[in-house]
């Protein structure tokens, strides 16, 4: 059955949280899925995403306060900051309520910082929009304008393990630091080669720093220095790095996906699909906002393989139903 818009929506929301649970549990968190996804997930952007669509699944939100607690000293957070300020794919309000429940903890001091920037700027509201609430509120929550019950450690989360695609970053983490140096390395693990300024864009750090990492990593002699025309690109000898590929039939390194961009997109989608006027418009208006906010083009250029179905001119229930097709192929 073709969907409506109302179908949609609620088909839509039902791919992106299985979508978070399948990403959030190959990091440890207590769940139901597993992921068998051939790209490595960025906890830092799927962090920030969870902060605007896992409000609609209280079950995954607490599991990934759970996962915070035991894991949350692997998450970089001044790459955090420069991913939110530059995409926009979190709620930095919900951030900083997540950020002031963690800091209470001492091994958690540092995540303090991301309540200094956000500003509270509206009454009280539930956290959980799709849910009546009711009862004690939690302090943390309630101070930055949310309500929401006191929220209490399961304990079930696990740390990633290091034998599977998703959680390579954490790998390389534990190997060169919780600092931009691992991120750099994984970069050019999952590509052929790159210039500074593409690394520094997809890593989420400052070119400058970018630049200096990478000449440190050529007097390795591991990282070469390669010329293109008038720039510099840099690369490594994967064959001997593959020693790192450590889970079962391992051919190649995971697939890097620039998350931000895409969870930017998907964000904007969503909030698309919240808005009253798009119920009233015709079908033809309705594809025309639908194409303008999901660029699927965007998403593809961001590393997710596509097959599109979009048909020219197509309006309507068969617009809906190929481009749900398109996110299945693109997330499912």
């Amino acid at each position: 059955m073709e969907p409506s818009l109302t179908s949609f929506k609620a088909q839509f929301r039902h791919l992106i949280l299985g979508f978070l649970w399948r990403q959030w549990s190959a990091l440890g968190v207590s769940g139901h899925s597993r992921s068998g996804d051939p790209w490595i997930v960025d906890p830092e952007a799927l962090l920030l995403f969870s902060t605007v669509l896992a409000r609609h699944e209280p079950r995954l939100f607490d599991e990934i306060l759970d996962w915070l607690h035991a894991n949350g000293a692997w998450i970089n957070l001044q790459r955090l900051t420069q991913l939110q300020a530059e995409y926009e794919p979190g709620d930095s309000t919900v951030l900083a309520a997540v950020a002031a429940y963690l800091s209470h903890d001492s091994a958690h001091a540092k995540w303090a910082v991301l309540t200094k920037g956000a500003v509270r700027d509206r009454p009280p509201t539930p956290l959980f929009p799709d849910l009546p609430f009711f009862g004690a509120e939690d302090p943390d929550f309630l101070r930055w304008g949310f309500q929401r019950g006191p929220f209490k450690l399961r304990g079930l989360s696990q740390p990633p393990r290091p034998d599977q695609p998703a959680t390579f970053l954490f790998k390389m983490r534990a190997l060169f630091g919780r600092v931009a140096r691992a991120d750099v390395m994984t970069w050019l693990l999952t590509h052929d080669s790159g210039h500074p300024a593409e690394i520094a864009r997809h890593v989420g750090a400052m070119p400058r720093s970018v630049q200096n990492i990478l000449n440190d990593l050529t007097l390795s002699g591991h990282v070469l220095a390669v010329r293109a025309g008038r720039e510099k690109h840099f690369a490594l000898r994967h064959d001997e790095w593959r020693f790192l590929l450590s889970w079962p039939d391992a051919q190649d390194f995971p697939q890097w996906i620039h998350w931000a961009s895409l969870f930017r997109v998907l964000r904007r989608f969503h909030e698309l699909l919240q808005r009253p006027d798009l119920e009233t418009m015709s079908p033809y208006s309705q594809a025309i906002e639908i194409k303008r906010a999901i660029d699927v083009a965007t998403l593809v250029k961001a590393g997710l393989p596509s097959h599109l179905t979009h048909l020219p001119g197509s309006t309507g229930a068969e617009f809906l139903a190929t481009t749900l097709q398109d996110l299945e192929t693109l997330l499912g």
